[in-house]
């Protein structure tokens, strides 16, 4: 059997009698060199992992056959399975041959260490990455309007390099505590701002940063502005009313079934309502508004700077026309279309990806009629439904409700 044992802040001493029985009856130990000093005096063979996972593999696929009665024991830092070495080793030999013994994580450590609540915090990693600018830039992007973050840095990829992307993405209200050398002799924790700890220059080699924004960021623009769906109409400019009610946004944005790397058109996208929530419910990909207007065009531009999205472009032309040469998408969001409709459809239909969405609102009959019609006649899975939206007014001391014109969300799916 092969054990990945999770090693915490307080090394052996914290350990389990369970799992140093284990690590005391193994016939083969591999860690990285400062885990091997812990065992040290042990008897059993050892490999030191920064010499090269593959050889470690090679080295635990021989013990296995050689001696099969004798465990294999992994030590790792924290939790094995959180950006750590025990999912790449059940993937190279199988769950049935591999126990994992989890410690606290180090990101839960680290954020014990200043006396932070650690609940909804979100765990990243651009440690043993090749440094790469856009990899980082990625991260940084994922971690704006999250309350709490911790990144497993390494002396490459720094913190410094971390703080530096969130900068130039327009993160703000953020303290950083770099946590260096935690449970060593030389442990430090520097609080500090974004901008001190992008002027950095050296960090110890083993560290993690802890990012914690303050509650108060965003009151500018409510407290719906870090939600991450369904933002109030009011917080958005918008022009002559031309935005996608929030209402039918949310249940339009369902209906696209968005990844966190999906690629999104928004094709009349108005105010850019529908584009700025797709970008920040797919994280990790891209978002194109398209949009005719210049005034219109204006608004969008204010909404992704107001709502700090850095994955969505705006491309000012007249579909069709202007589709030619966009990346292939995911889904796409037509807000309209008119009498365009058709061509529209024929046109954004040829790029989207198999099994992709289109998802249509309309308020004239033309429209649905000309949008259903075209997916009947390719052969497209998909379905109309009708939204009918009344909202409460005040009149004097009394309430009642307005309605709001009824729009059709037409669905198709692309076989």
């Amino acid at each position: 059997m092969i054990y990945v044992i999770g090693i915490g802040l307080d090394g052996m001493d914290g350990l389990s009698p369970v799992s140093r029985e284990i690590i005391r009856s193994a016939g083969l130990i591999t860690a990285g060199q400062r885990h091997l000093e812990l065992v040290k005096g042990h008897t059993a063979k050892k490999i030191a992992l920064n010499k090269g996972l593959e050889k470690a593999v090679v080295a635990i696929s021989g013990h296995l056959k050689k001696h099969p009665r004798k465990n294999i024991v992994i030590l790792a830092t924290g939790d094995p399975l959180l950006f750590g070495i025990g999912g790449f080793i059940i993937k190279r030999f199988g769950k049935k041959r591999v126990e994992i013994i989890q410690a606290v994580s180090t990101a839960q450590e680290a954020f014990a260490k200043i006396k932070e609540n650690s609940t909804g915090m979100k765990v990243f990693s651009v440690h043993g990455k090749t440094a790469s600018t856009e990899k980082i830039a990625k991260v940084a992007g994922e971690i704006i309007g999250l309350e709490k973050a911790a990144v497993f840095t390494d002396p490459v990829n720094t913190p410094a390099k971390v703080c530096a992307a969130l900068i130039a993405a327009k993160a703000t209200g953020y303290t950083a505590f770099v946590c260096e050398s935690l449970g060593l002799e030389d442990e430090k924790i520097t609080k500090g701002t974004l901008s001190a700890v992008a002027k950095r220059k050296a960090f110890a080699p083993l560290n993690t940063l802890l990012l914690v924004r303050s509650k108060k960021t965003g009151q500018a623009h409510g407290r719906a502005c870090f939600q991450p769906f369904g933002i109030p109409d009011a917080l958005f400019s918008h022009s002559n009313g031309l935005i996608t009610k929030e209402e039918l946004r949310v249940i339009s944005l369902a209906k696209l079934r968005l990844g966190p790397q999906s690629v999104v058109w928004d094709i009349g996208a108005g105010s850019g309502s529908v584009a700025i929530e797709a970008g920040r419910l797919a994280l990790s990909g891209r978002v194109i508004a398209i949009e005719k207007d210049p005034a219109r065009i204006k608004d969008v531009e204010k909404n992704i700077k107001r709502f700090g999205v850095r994955n969505v472009d705006v491309v000012k032309g007249f579909a069709p026309a202007c589709l030619k040469g966009l990346p292939a998408p995911d889904a796409i969001f037509i807000g309209g279309g008119g009498s365009g409709i058709t061509a529209i459809l024929k046109a954004a239909s040829k790029q989207l990806k198999k099994s992709g969405r289109i998802v249509v609102n309309a308020v004239t009959v033309e429209t649905v009629g000309r949008a259903t019609q075209y997916f009947k006649e390719n052969d497209w899975d998909w379905e109309t439904i009708l939204i009918s939206l009344a909202k409460s007014r005040s009149v004097g001391d009394l309430s009642m409700l307005k309605a709001n014109n009824p729009v059709f969300i037409i669905t198709g799916i692309k076989p």
